[in-house]
């Protein structure tokens, strides 16, 4: 389990103030945290099962990729769904 990814998250849901430097800023904040250089690529770079592969909690992974405005999910047209009834 990655200790400072979960720390980095935690701090962001209790300061949304420093949630644009996920954008911004990410190394700072993974400098603050001690993040690990691994870690940083597959947070930057990742996918959703990549940065759960860390040992990170959804929860965490679902509300970094929406602060560093990537997709949660992988989106279809909404007719695959009516298509198929």
């Amino acid at each position: 389990m990655s200790v400072a990814v979960h720390a980095l998250i935690e701090h962001l849901v209790r300061h949304p103030e420093d949630r644009a430097l996920v954008k911004s800023e990410p190394d700072a904040l993974f400098d603050r945290f001690q993040v690990p250089e691994d870690e940083r690529t597959v947070l930057l770079t990742g996918s959703r099962d990549e940065i759960s592969q860390l040992g990170v909690h959804g929860n965490y992974v679902i509300k970094w990729l929406i602060w560093s405005g990537r997709p949660t999910m992988p989106f279809f047209a909404i007719s695959h769904f009516f298509d198929r009834r």
